[in-house]
């Protein structure tokens, strides 16, 4: 996994580029504020990189797409019968495929809570509890 320092780094260096090639271009356009426009360009890129850092970095940490499909504990409703091999739930305006212990079948329309998600796919149980997020 690349961290989250690295990333930064790497969405950040192409806009800073452009700063040596301002400098260039004012060194061959306006010789006689090279150094002031040098300066302003050196102060704005610091600022520029102060501020992306501050509100695109926290977006970067390893926090993962996984932490907004955290399902468990969540009240689904079944919209095809749920069986240990298929199943479809309703999850918000979402449908997931669902799967239920051996032996159990959960009807259509019957409210389940979700156990635990397993990549795609989540393991449900019949009724919901208080604790539901929903």
């Amino acid at each position: 996994m690349v961290s989250a320092r690295v990333k930064f780094i790497v969405i950040t260096i192409d806009e800073l580029i452009l700063v040596p090639i301002a400098i260039i271009i004012v060194y061959y356009f306006i010789p006689e504020l090279l150094f002031q426009l040098t300066a302003l360009l050196i102060a704005g890129s610091a600022i520029f990189v102060a501020a992306k850092y501050y509100l695109v970095y926290p977006s970067l940490q390893e926090t993962g797409s996984h932490a907004l499909y955290d399902l468990k504990g969540m009240k689904a409703i079944v919209v095809e019968p749920v069986t240990s091999r298929s199943g479809k739930v309703k999850v918000g305006a979402e449908i997931w495929d669902a799967r239920c212990r051996d032996g159990l079948e959960i009807g259509s329309g019957t409210e389940v809570r979700i156990l635990e998600r397993e990549s795609m796919k989540v393991l449900v149980a019949p009724g919901a509890t208080e604790e539901s997020k929903l």
